[in-house]
């Protein structure tokens, strides 16, 4: 998503890009989720296994799914 959204930037507003990060999320879980979004602005291939893994993936939306809502975002965008 982090990748996506530097990609709408740079088409839109010349690469500029706020994030923000609120609270309320699990403890465990939110430092692997910020490392991904942070290790990719940054462009770093540096990684670090998430121990949720499994689980989080097992929970995510179909490959069908992600391309209706790719489609969308294209369909949104000028």
């Amino acid at each position: 998503m982090t990748r996506r959204l530097m990609d709408v930037a740079d088409d839109l507003c010349g690469g500029r890009l706020v994030m923000a990060h609120e609270g309320g999320y699990s403890e465990v879980h939110v430092p692997f989720c910020g490392h991904g979004v942070i290790s990719t602005l940054a462009g770093s291939a540096i990684t670090a296994p998430d121990p949720l893994d499994d689980r989080i993936t097992a929970h995510q939306p179909s490959d069908r799914v992600s391309a209706v809502q790719c489609q969308w975002i294209d369909e949104l965008l000028p």
